[in-house]
């Protein structure tokens, strides 16, 4: 792997540009013991980070669609879906998130985060260029740190 090369520094470089880089955390998630723990979770871990959650996909793609003009200098944006909500589940989510500018879609990397972990549903997922990966619920420090690249985790 090539973080495994990477001298301590280089490894320390890499771990601040990608934490800068999505230094923006979007939860798309109606569970509320959810969203607390992630809130949680942000604090300790990232916490420069800007948190903004949603409690279903229509909320998250209004103000997507609202933010479009100004997202180029918000920076990126690192996006925790849930498929299954009310109002807009996360499949509907994701299918009116692809219809966005591509300049738009470009600025998110999209996890999912649910409960369901059918191989069905990780199958489906992937066919989205915006789905960076697929996790189980809860989110972990783990999962954090491995997402955003910080030292000392093992590899």
């Amino acid at each position: 792997m090539i973080k495994k090369a990477l001298s301590l520094r280089g490894i320390f470089f890499i771990s601040v540009m990608l934490k800068d880089r999505f230094r923006n955390i979007i939860v798309v998630d109606d569970d509320p013991v959810t969203i607390q723990l992630c809130n949680m979770l942000f604090k300790r871990i990232i916490p420069s980070a800007k948190v903004f959650v949603f409690e279903n996909g229509l909320q998250a793609i209004e103000w997507i669609h609202d933010q479009e003009g100004t997202l180029i200098q918000e920076g990126d944006f690192v996006l925790f879906l849930d498929l299954n909500m009310p109002v807009l589940d996360g499949w509907r989510f994701l299918s009116y998130f692809q219809k966005l500018d591509e300049h738009t879609r470009d600025r998110f990397s999209i996890y999912i985060l649910t409960s369901s972990i059918g191989e069905i549903d990780i199958e489906r997922s992937m066919q989205f260029d915006s789905v960076k990966g697929f996790y189980s619920k809860p989110l972990t420090r783990t999962v954090l740190e491995e997402l955003f690249a910080l030292p000392g985790v093992p590899k």
